[in-house]
């Protein structure tokens, strides 16, 4: 039997619910419709989001909600449109700046704001629309979350390269204790310059120095890949491998550092290169291994990257070898929480990253790493060089009588010169071959020459934007490298005095 209390409550919330203010909200959102919208591609330089609405009354504002890839935060922009009851609206989201940077391939949702001057507000739902780069046609090869975007007569390759990501998910996953369902995009590119030009601003000497044949952008889901690399399926597992450890270990409070990442991105590698094994057996053998889980972040040197990555790699394997990968589990766990990585390495493995690193170099039979005193080391002052008026004139030594040293009268000096090999044919000229003329015009020119500063002969290389790929954000994993060599700029530079030189001589 039914309670009549049971039915009075029945009728107060129908007649509640018809007098509720959802129709009426629906009734006014009515009167503001979306006729049209688009999002187009105009990548690298970014993507141009345009919107027809029509509404009873003027409209006063329309924007959009952008969310990037997996990032927790959005966007939220206005369109620009002349006012009244039919628009059409647009708006260019830039990502030509290193800030602004959004890799092709990565899924953009979005939806409108729509107002009008009556104060009627409608909210579309959202869509999803893909950064496709837009200098080429797209198709894609899929499995599970995976989807993996080519363009050309390269199917078999971006198969090879989406089995490669399932075989790391499927592997990784369970040790790194990370999420395998949400989408991951991969963009695969068919050759270097293609790929060059996809690539964010980052270090001119990095760029210059390594080829790049991947690079992960964690936040946001999306990696970039080289499958007409000879590591096409290394390199795709390594990078998808970041992926799963910022799941896994990041956190607002701090990401998991660079020697971390790098190590576990090579542990997971499916097809793992010797490189970067024959690089730390380089910097065992010649004592140039770094201290490794002192670095925040990847060295600026291109053979440092290399040799990073050779101990990262090692490190790592040393870690999950002795302790098991439970263990690494807890460890990326805790550091998810916001624990610091020394707290995070005493509560899972017993002692900090002096004590783990000292372990792993007492295993692979290298020497203990002390790390320098802070405050103890004092610069050593280097005098100053004199500064001497520049001059044609050859200078004359100074001659040391006894102990004293003797100076060469000060209308004699001049300032150093940087010459270099004459061109093949040329024949200097010497005063005796000049009228006196053509001394006192050389002369005159010489006074109101002022030589430039010396280059410095050790610089450290730089970036474009003042900072670096990695931030937690994005990761680019290289193979070779070649030194340094600055005698082209030495070359260039004598080259320039002597072409200065000559001119005051004809």
């Amino acid at each position: 039997m039914k309670s009549p209390f049971r039915k009075l409550v029945v009728v107060i919330l129908a007649a509640a619910a018809l007098a509720s203010p959802w129709d009426s909200g629906n009734a006014e959102a009515a009167a503001i419709e979306i006729v049209s919208s688009s999002v187009t591609s105009e990548f690298p330089e970014g993507f141009r989001i345009k919107a027809e609405v029509k509404a009873e009354n003027e409209i006063e504002s329309i924007a959009v909600r952008l969310r990037i890839g997996q990032q927790t935060r959005g966007a939220y922009e206005y369109l620009d449109f002349e006012k009244g009851t039919i628009v059409n609206s647009e708006l260019f989201w830039r990502t030509s700046t290193s800030a602004r940077y959004v890799p092709p391939g990565t899924i953009i949702t979005y939806n409108f704001e729509v107002e009008d001057t009556e104060g009627t507000r409608v909210d579309t739902e959202p869509e999803q629309f893909i950064y496709y780069d837009a200098r080429f046609d797209w198709e894609e090869v899929s499995g599970g979350p995976v989807s993996v975007a080519y363009h050309g007569p390269v199917m078999s390759r971006a198969e090879t390269v989406l089995e490669a990501i399932l075989d790391t998910l499927e592997v990784m996953g369970p040790i790194l204790g990370a999420g395998t369902e949400d989408p991951i995009r991969v963009t695969m590119y068919n050759n270097v310059k293609e790929m060059l030009e996809a690539l964010p601003p980052g270090s001119t000497t990095i760029r210059r120095e390594l080829i790049t044949e991947g690079q992960a952008f964690t936040q946001v889901g999306t990696l970039l890949t080289l499958g007409g690399g000879r590591l096409a399926r290394g390199t795709a597992s390594h990078e998808v491998t970041h992926i799963l450890t910022h799941r896994a270990g990041d956190s607002i409070f701090g990401n998991v550092p660079s020697w971390l990442d790098e190590g576990l991105a090579e542990y997971g590698n499916v097809e793992p290169g010797f490189s970067y094994d024959i690089a730390l057996d380089f910097a065992i053998n010649t004592d140039r291994l770094l201290p490794i889980t002192s670095m925040p972040v990847l060295p600026g040197d291109p053979e440092e990257v290399i040799i990073f990555y050779g101990q990262a790699r090692s490190l790592v394997q040393y870690m999950i070898f002795r302790w098991g990968p439970e263990a690494m589990r807890e460890l990326l766990a805790v550091l998810k929480s916001g624990t610091n990585m020394d707290d995070a390495l005493t509560q899972v493995y017993g002692g900090d990253r002096l004590a783990l690193e000292n372990d792993w170099r007492a295993a692979i039979g290298a020497p203990e790493y002390i790390p320098p005193e802070r405050g103890s080391a004092r610069p050593t002052a280097i005098p100053r060089k004199e500064i001497l008026p520049f001059s044609l004139t050859p200078q004359p030594q100074a001659e040391t009588v006894g102990s004293k040293t003797e100076e060469p009268a000060p209308e004699a000096r001049i300032a150093p010169v940087v010459t270099a090999p004459p061109p093949s044919g040329f024949v200097p000229q010497t005063s005796s071959d000049r009228t006196q003329d053509e001394e006192a015009k050389a002369e005159a020119a010489a006074q109101e020459f002022t030589p430039t500063a010396a280059v410095p002969e050790e610089s450290s290389p730089t970036s474009d934007d003042g900072g670096t790929d990695g931030g937690g954000s994005a990761c680019s994993r290289p193979y070779g490298a070649r030194p340094l060599d600055a005698s082209t700029l030495a070359l260039a530079v004598g080259l320039a005095g002597l072409g200065f030189r000559r001119r005051l001589f004809r």
